[in-house]
């Protein structure tokens, strides 16, 4: 049976008095890719902002490898083992890929050098290290921000919307990526692509108003339903 790394159980959400999350149940497992989709509005982004700790929870849990993350502090989430890719990347323009790089370790304490598997994963990366972050393609760019988040040694890599302002071919690339690191790792991706999500995920869950409404592998799905849904 697969490890499940992140755990999130009944998980209540908002802002003010509104709940936007009701209850909401998702896992992501060691070597395998999660997906959460849903349309615009459907609380992507407020679980997002609740499994990192950047929106409490009103209600439910999120555990990281068995440990209990839900009333820490997004740093302390780090800690505990959750790897970050934000949406819109959020590199750092003035600084060299290198210094990007080294940035990451922040969630190992600042110490260590930048592993070989990096260049292994990013030979991309290896040429450009002394070149600007913001000199980089948004292609270049988005593998810069999963590189830095893999530089803490995350048990679950947790990316928000990675395929958006990236050209077709470099998305390809990204899933295969993706692929490959979930090897050793659990893979948790948010995002509203469709076509990406059903041909990468290994697991994938619809959420619709705050709700999750389906949960499978993708080719499991009532396709149908899941068409509607998005274009809702």
């Amino acid at each position: 049976m697969a490890e499940k790394v992140l755990e999130v159980s009944d998980l209540w959400a908002g802002y003010g008095e509104g709940m936007v999350l009701q209850g909401v149940d998702v896992a992501a497992e060691r070597g395998r890719v999660t997906c959460l989709v849903g349309r615009n509005g459907a609380g992507k982004t407020t679980t997002l902002k609740t499994v990192m700790g950047l929106l409490p929870a009103a209600k439910g849990s999120v555990v990281v490898d068995g440990v209990d993350v839900t009333k820490t502090a997004p740093y302390e989430r780090a800690h505990a083992g959750i790897g970050y890719v934000p949406q819109g990347r959020e590199i750092f323009p003035q600084l060299t890929v290198r210094e990007n790089l080294q940035l990451g370790l922040e969630a190992r304490g600042g110490k260590g050098e930048i592993d070989e598997s990096i260049f292994e994963t990013f030979p991309i990366l290896r040429e450009f290290l002394d070149r600007k972050g913001g000199d980089l393609s948004g292609g270049q760019q988005q593998q810069l921000a999963i590189a830095r988040a893999l530089m803490g040694k995350p048990k679950v890599l947790v990316l928000d919307e990675p395929t958006e302002g990236i050209q077709p071919n470099v998305i390809d690339e990204i899933g295969d990526v993706l692929r490959r690191i979930s090897k050793d790792i659990a893979v948790f991706i948010v995002e509203q692509y469709l076509e990406f999500v059903l041909g990468i995920a290994d697991d994938c869950y619809v959420l619709e108003k705050g709700r999750v409404i389906m949960h499978g592998a993708p080719s499991e799905l009532d396709q149908a339903k899941l068409q509607e849904t998005m274009s809702l």
